[in-house]
């Protein structure tokens, strides 16, 4: 969960940047002598395009990320509760093995 706290701030800066290209480009994009008009406008709408792009890829990225970090966590719970059970069965096991059928030099020694 820090994972994500720590990469907010880079996914806003990234998506302040993208959106101020596309604002940017809107401003500066007059026909130059020789060109018609149309140019300046498709690449208007390029650049447009691709902060849009960007910005969305920013963002199925976060998605991703949190998918995997959410992911992680469960798998790690999952293999603490494994070896919980585990270690519970082992001790059981252990537990039986010591104190279920008394060996022969136990039982002289206790009656001594």
């Amino acid at each position: 969960m820090k994972l994500i706290l720590r990469k907010a701030p880079l996914f806003i800066a990234t998506l302040m940047l993208l959106s101020g290209a596309g604002v940017a480009a809107g401003e500066t994009a007059q026909p130059v002598n020789g060109t018609g008009p149309g140019v300046g406008v498709k690449v208007e709408k390029a650049i447009a395009r691709g902060a849009k792009a960007g910005a969305s890829g920013v963002e199925r990225g976060a998605k991703a990320a949190a998918r995997g970090i959410e992911r992680g966590a469960q798998a790690a719970a999952s293999g603490v509760k494994r070896g919980a059970k585990a270690t519970g069965n082992a001790a059981h096991s252990v537990a039986k093995k010591i104190g279920g059928s008394p060996s022969p030099s136990s039982s002289s020694s206790s009656a001594k």
